[in-house]
C-alpha cells in the first residue's frame, strides 16, 4: 500500500498514513487561510512523530476540532475532532506531502459563512 508522508518545514513533525483517493478543498475562514488540502482518516489509520519542539494547539471557536501546528516553524499538519465528537478523525494537511501530491482528485467544499 502506498503512503503519505507530510513533515513540517523544520522537520520536527512527519505524519504518516494511507495514501488518499481524493482531498478536500473546503473553502471555510479557517481552511480559506490555510490553503490546506484535507485528506480524512480515523484515528488508527495514521502515524504522527513529534520532535523536541512539540506542537501547539488552537480550536474555533465552535469548539468541535482542534488544529495542531508546530510549535517552530508554524506549519499547520492537521487537524482532529475533539473527543465529545461521535465520529471522530483527523484531517491531514496534503499541501505537506512529500513528495507533493500529483494527480490526486480535489473536491470542493463550499463551506463558506455567507
Amino acid at each position: 500500500m502506498e503512503r503519505l508522508t507530510l513533515r513540517c518545514d523544520c522537520g520536527n513533525l512527519e505524519v504518516t498514513a494511507p495514501l488518499p483517493e481524493q482531498v478536500t478543498a473546503c473553502n471555510c475562514g479557517i481552511c480559506r487561510r490555510y490553503a490546506a488540502l484535507w485528506a480524512y482518516y480515523a484515528f488508527g489509520e495514521v502515524t504522527l512523530r513529534v520532535g523536541e519542539a512539540g506542537v501547539a494547539l488552537w480550536q474555533r471557536g465552535d469548539r468541535e476540532i482542534e488544529f495542531v501546528r508546530c510549535a517552530r516553524c508554524g506549519c499547520v499538519s492537521h487537524y482532529r475532532t475533539l473527543p465529545v465528537d461521535p465520529e471522530p478523525l483527523i484531517a491531514l494537511n496534503t499541501r505537506l506531502a512529500e513528495p507533493a501530491l500529483g494527480n490526486i482528485p480535489v473536491r470542493q467544499a463550499d463551506n463558506a459563512w455567507r
